[in-house]
């Protein structure tokens, strides 16, 4: 690897947020996705992708997104919805299901189910309860801990965070000793990328992690 010693300054009040986007965008990669079930308060559904998604808490588990407004001001559909009914669900997203979840990132009007516009199975939990995303083998039942506001309007973002009440393993996975891990391969989850690119995840390799002598 060459050492890179010469860099340009770039200050992000100077330019317009969109184009500030697009370099994080590809700088902060590759993203994991959260593809998340909610519901309305009035229990109509809703499905979306976010690729801001992370864990960010472990005793108990709590996962991250950011929610952004849409480019004009208004909240998204699940944001409302998370802070309306205070659950959520999430589900991952595998290369095979990557052209459904991509669908369902469309600007869809409110109130348009996109389970049904991207043909995503339903697996119903009861009356009140958001679905699971029969296409993910894995689901994450969330409890809103609590929405950051990071600002309004376009370009920002609400900071979601969310304990994980519920994991639910696919029955396909019943032979993995979850205590360990799911092996990578059997979810086969992508990763979002900068611009319209995404990534598989079956390009690894293997690092011990380092330990120190005392």
């Amino acid at each position: 690897m060459t050492p890179h010693h010469g860099y340009s300054l770039i200050r992000p009040e100077d330019h317009f947020w969109v184009e500030v986007y697009h370099l994080m965008n590809s700088i902060v990669q590759p993203r994991p996705i959260a593809w998340i079930s909610s519901l309305s308060a009035d229990g109509k559904r809703n499905l979306a992708p976010f690729s801001y998604f992370n864990i960010c808490s472990m005793n108990p588990p709590m996962v991250s997104n950011s929610i952004f407004f849409n480019r004009d001001g208004s909240e998204k559909d699940t944001l409302k919805n998370i802070k309306a009914t205070g659950e959520y669900v999430v589900g991952v997203v595998s290369f095979e299901a990557s052209d459904k979840a991509n669908i369902s990132s469309a600007p869809f009007d409110s109130g348009i189910d996109e389970f049904e516009e991207a043909e995503v199975a339903v697996v119903e939990r009861g009356p009140g309860k958001p679905p699971f995303i029969a296409e993910s083998p894995v689901q994450l039942v969330c409890e809103l801990n609590r929405t950051v506001p990071l600002g309004s309007g376009a370009g920002t973002g609400t900071l979601v965070l969310g304990d994980v009440r519920e994991i639910h393993l696919s029955d396909s996975l019943k032979s993995v000793e979850w205590q360990k891990g799911i092996p990578p391969e059997m979810l086969n989850n992508v990763g979002r990328m900068g611009a319209d690119f995404y990534t598989k995840t079956t390009d690894l390799f293997r690092m011990e992690r380092p330990t120190v002598k005392k």
